[in-house]
Formats: C-alpha cells, structure tokens, sequence
C-alpha cells in the first residue's frame, strides 16, 4: 500500500496517515508513504519519532507551482514503478490531484482517495476553485473509492458531484486516545499549568491549530473580548502559527486585550494544554474532522465549536459541547460565557466528551482501512 500525502504538518492528516501505516503494517501489509515539504509558515511533525517506512519529494508542495509539480510527478511515477503497490491512496488536495493522474498512467492499484477537507470554497478564487472541481470530477469518476471523514462531508462530497454515491465512503479519523486520557484529572490540570506558566485560579480557553484565514480565529478575539468584559480572570491562548499571526496580534492589540490573550506558537505538548484548559475553542470556516476537537474529548474538555464539516459528529451539541452557527459571533460569546461562569456544567460535559470520543480510536480507524482496501481490491478482481 502506497500512501502519498501532499505534506507532514503538524495537524489531523499527518496524524492520521502516520497511525494508518502503522497499524496496516501489524496486520501485514507492506507499506510505504510519500510526502512533501511544508510551507514556511507551517510547522512539520517529528518525521524521526514516525517509525514508518517514507521518503520525502522535495518538490510536492501544497502551492500550485507548474515545474516543480512536474517534477513531483516525475518521482511519484518513479516509486510507483519501484514499489508496485497494489493500493495507492492520496490525501489532501495536491497529492490527490498529481498522485490519481499518475497512479492511473502507471499502474494497474486500486486508486483511493481521502479529502480531509474540501477547498470547494474559502480556500480559491472562483475561477482557481472552478478548476478544482472540475479536475476533482474527473480524477473522483476514475478512483475506485472516495473517503469522507463525516456523513456531512460525503454528502458535500454527493452534492458536488465528486464521483458517484456508491463510491463514497465515510471512514472517520483515528488517534491514539490513550495519552489523553491521562490528563482529564485535577492533578495532571495542576501539574500542566505550573508547567505552562498559566494561572492556576484563571479561566483558561485554549484554541490549538494553525493561525491561517479559514480558521477564522477572528471571531473568537471578538467573541473573547465579550467574555473578557463578563468573566473577570479569563485568558485566552492560541496554541499554533501561521500566516495570520501578525493580524489577529494587532486585532488583540486593537481589542485592548494584550494582557489577556498569549500567542504560543507550536507547542510539543498538546495533552498539557488539554490539561490546563477549561474550554476549548473552534471557530472555523470550513473542517473535515477537527483533530482539536476530538484530543479535547479524549482529555475530557467541553468545547465551542462553529457548525461546519464533521464538528457535529465529534461534538454532542450540548452534552459534551456547544456548537453554534460559523456567522454569529454573539452565540460564540454566549456560549463561552455560559461554560466560563458554571463549573458544574463544564464537568458535567467533560465527563461525558471521552466516551463519545472512542469511536475516533486508532484500532478503528486501521479495521476501517483495512476492510476498505481488501473490499475495494475484491471488487477490482470482480470487474
């Protein structure tokens, strides 16, 4: 199985694609991922701790560059013929789109597909995401299987004609669950905010992800200075970086809120922050699954989140969370208040979010995978 992903940053896909060779491998299938370089605001996961058999293309990059796009197909072409793998699957949009073409000139593997979110808007002008939908077409009518994350996001994925019904699969992210499950008590909430310097009488929201446009980390600045105003000793932290950083700081520095709300850049201790926090915050565009979203409920942590792609399977709208609408910065502000002011309520959710954070495991998602791949290859054997 030949795995191809456009890069290795820190977030849900790199996460995912790691745990799926990994898993594969202990139920013997030979495995091999291919991946590409990270863009210069973005921060790349410890390719040494991955333990699994990869190779990088230097040139594979998330932009659109004709040259070294060429280039890239080129060594794909060249692993393919090397390698012969007998399923090749691609994650993320530029992998998908240089990848499927190649894999198709190539090879006779079954051809699969994993959007771990769409760039049908939010991401391109009209005409680029004009192009992309149409090329996505084209490529998903020739895939053998289309993976969705959510039920949402398949039929997004329907809607847009992507490739026939039947063809699209949902198979949801897998994490390892268990080393969140370690910070959900009160000692390991005491020990990870002496360690992280945080207050250990504050209100803590966290938002951990990268700092770019369709995360939309403006609305939660506004959303926070209303809470700031009700909820005396509420700090906010952005656990991440990226593009948007110098903006969303002079918008913090506008709200008068620089003594409230902390720019941590990218952080090798994610279950700490679950630990430290009370809520933690989502505010989104567009998502597949949230990573974020699913780490809090294995840490036991209620959270706000907007709407959008799979947030509503992850999040019990509220059981475990709140979810509200992506344009409403005042629901957001509502929402964060009501939790911020009732403790009660926060561990109410906090006890139930693990549970409902199970079937995003590691051992599904590998079962998952597997069942795909051998169903998809029977079915090839059939036709």
């Amino acid at each position: 199985m030949l795995r191809i992903i456009t890069r290795m940053n820190i977030g849900g896909p790199a996460t995912h694609v790691v745990l799926a060779n990994r898993g594969l491998a202990d139920r013997g299938w030979e495995t091999l991922l291919l991946f590409g370089t990270v863009e210069p605001d973005e921060a790349e996961v410890d390719l040494a701790a991955t333990t699994i058999p990869m190779e990088r293309i230097p040139t594979l990059a998330r932009s659109i560059r004709p040259i070294p796009d060429l280039r890239s197909a080129v060594a794909i072409a060249r692993v393919i013929r090397r390698f012969r793998p007998d399923v090749i699957h691609t994650h993320l949009s530029k992998a998908g789109l240089l990848g499927r073409p190649v894999a198709l000139a190539t090879s006779r593997a079954v051809r699969i597909h994993t959007f771990h979110g769409t760039v049908f808007g939010g991401y391109f002008g009209a005409t680029a995401t004009g192009a992309i939908v149409r090329a996505e077409r084209l490529l998903g009518h020739r895939s053998d299987a289309i993976v969705a994350l959510s039920d949402r996001q398949r039929e997004e994925l329907i809607d847009a004609r992507i490739a026939p019904a039947a063809r699209i699969k949902v198979v949801p992210l897998g994490l390892d669950l268990e080393r969140f499950a370690m910070v959900r008590d009160d000692a390991a909430r005491q020990s990870a905010r002496s360690m992280l310097g945080i207050p250990a009488d504050a209100l803590v929201i966290v938002a951990i992800g990268r700092l770019v446009p369709i995360k939309r980390l403006e609305r939660l600045i506004d959303a926070f200075a209303v809470v700031a105003g009700r909820v005396p000793g509420s700090l906010l932290y952005l656990v991440g970086d990226g593009s948007e950083r110098e903006t969303l700081q002079a918008r913090v520095s506008a709200a008068g809120l620089l003594d409230r709300v902390t720019f941590v850049g990218w952080s090798g201790s994610t279950p700490d922050w679950y630990a430290g926090t009370d809520v933690v915050a989502l505010t989104s565009d567009r998502e597949g699954t949230p990573l974020a979203l699913i780490e809090a409920a294995a840490a036991g942590r209620p959270v706000v989140a907007t709407d959008v792609g799979g947030v509503a399977d992850v999040v019990a709208d509220g059981t475990t969370g709140f979810v509200v609408p992506a344009s409403s910065v005042d629901a957001l502000a509502d929402r964060l208040t009501q939790l911020a002011q009732d403790p009660d309520l926060r561990r109410a959710m906090g006890r139930e979010a693990p549970a409902h954070a199970i079937r995003f495991s590691a051992d599904r998602l590998v079962a998952d995978l597997d069942r795909l791949y051998r169903d998809t290859l029977a079915e090839r054997r059939r036709t």
